[in-house]
């Protein structure tokens, strides 16, 4: 079986029949239970990885926070929105200005709780997530110029902001407070397309919040647009690239819709039986957003991103090392990975009784650490040979020879003398399990944490 064979039987066997009678829930049953195969074989076969991935309620002794790296960056959560958005998969809830006043305040006390681990090291970077994280610009001012007054900080500070709340006063405000990277989310330049999203602003909105940011010269500015929505073309997704490239920005991020079954867009999509692409559907659409990237200038960055200057990059995911603050943020550091609750009102509470919010903790054996690394690396596209060596003092090659034997056999890496690249087939391997990875690690993790605030275990 050549590479294009395997592709093909691949889609065949993940592909509904999207014709004739559309979704029945067996059918999504039966492409289930083949997605979470293939994704087990992964990671018991491929990565050597028999036993699940734990997670364990958080106690005091559990985590030695003395292991924080010595550079690492901060991630604040900020989880208020003014509409939910059905699509959305991420901890949030709808605004109430006094709850957000007692969940900035609530940011502080988690914050000066981890001073004592951090006071010594540097911070190399600052991102803000949510939610719609500048519904808060005024309360972020506290936090923001604590963190640069009280800690070793030298590196950006990114901020994500809907596009309705794009005005030269919020602009001005972000600049001061040393804001450098924005991300706006568009998802698309349709304006029939962005009301099924469930986005509150049209495509004119969209240019005038464009045309305000082109004004203030920010370090980068990321738009994030969206493929392979349910009854999208291949022309409609040429046309929303051309218009992002259009204005001067610093990056795109752009990616498939992906349909995280505890979302409302689920069953949207299937007791309606929308029509996307299939998987090989999306292999081409990568190959067009490639073609028209480099007719415009902008080079491949991760597997979702592209960009003019490697210096000019939005990207919070790939660090190695970061500390999470707020309501559902992820901590990395060390042989550690933990989340703190996704519940408000108990992050608020536990913070008034001077206690971490954090609700459960996968302690990583040197293997899982290995393997997550290489995890996110494979997003950027570029795996460090010498690196690898040097976080864990093993040969990458040799620890993981079923891999890069299966990348280098199917031609989805090509190796130079200290860094291993993925091709165009190794990318859309890689953009295909990272969706997997979502639907079925990410949407179990965040769906039980956002129906329970303090999980006893949980395996993946």
């Amino acid at each position: 079986m050549n590479r294009e064979e395997f592709i093909k039987k691949i889609d065949e066997k993940l592909k509904l029949i999207r014709n004739e009678k559309g979704f029945t829930q067996d059918k999504m049953n039966y492409v289930n239970k083949e997605k979470k195969m293939i994704t087990d074989i992964f990671r018991r076969i491929i990565l050597g990885k028999k036993d699940k991935f734990m997670f364990k309620g958080y106690s005091q002794s559990m985590v030695d926070f003395r292991e924080i790296d010595e550079n690492t960056g901060i991630y604040i959560h900020i989880p208020f929105c003014k509409s939910i958005c059905p699509y959305c998969p991420y901890n949030k809830v709808l605004y109430e200005k006094e709850k957000a006043k007692d969940y900035k305040n609530s940011l502080m006390k988690e914050i000066k709780m981890y001073k004592k681990y951090l006071k010594n090291k540097n911070i190399t970077s600052l991102y803000i997530g949510g939610g719609t994280p500048t519904l808060l610009v005024d309360e972020l001012n506290e936090v923001i110029n604590y963190i640069k007054d009280e800690f070793e900080f030298n590196g950006n500070i990114g901020i994500e902001i809907y596009p309705t709340e794009v005005s030269e006063e919020l602009l001005t405000k972000l600049k001061s407070l040393g804001v450098n990277l924005l991300s706006l989310g568009v998802q698309t330049f349709n304006d029939d397309k962005l009301k099924f999203l469930g986005r509150k602003y049209t495509v004119k909105d969209i240019e005038n919040a464009l045309e305000k940011i082109e004004k203030f010269n920010f370090k980068c500015v990321d738009i994030d647009i969206m493929t392979n929505l349910p009854g999208q073309t291949i022309e409609d997704i040429e046309q929303d690239l051309r218009k992002v490239y259009s204005y001067n920005i610093h990056q795109l991020s752009i990616y498939p819709l992906i349909v995280f079954p505890m979302t409302p867009m689920d069953k949207i999509i299937r007791e309606k039986k929308l029509k996307r692409f299939s998987e090989l559907g999306e292999r081409k659409i990568l190959n067009i957003i490639d073609k028209v990237s480099k007719e415009c200038g902008y080079e491949r960055s991760s597997i979702w991103t592209y960009g003019k200057s490697e210096d000019n990059r939005y990207t919070s995911v790939t660090r190695e090392s970061f500390i999470g603050i707020g309501a559902g943020a992820s901590s990395l550091f060390s042989n550690y990975f933990y989340l703190n609750t996704f519940n408000v009102e108990e992050y608020i509470k536990v913070l008034n009784e001077n206690k971490l919010p954090i609700n459960i903790v996968n302690t990583m054996s040197n293997r899982e650490k290995m393997i997550f690394w290489i995890f996110w690396r494979c997003y950027d596209g570029i795996i460090d040979k010498n690196r690898f060596y040097k976080l864990f003092n093993k040969d990458i090659k040799k620890e993981f020879r079923l891999l890069f034997n299966f990348l280098k056999i199917f031609s989805m890496s090509k190796e130079e003398v200290d860094k291993i690249y993925l091709t165009e087939l190794g990318r859309f391997a890689y953009h295909y399990v990272e969706k997997q990875y979502s639907i079925y690690y990410l949407n179990h993790l965040w769906e039980s944490s956002m129906k329970k605030a303090w999980i006893d275990e949980i395996s993946l």
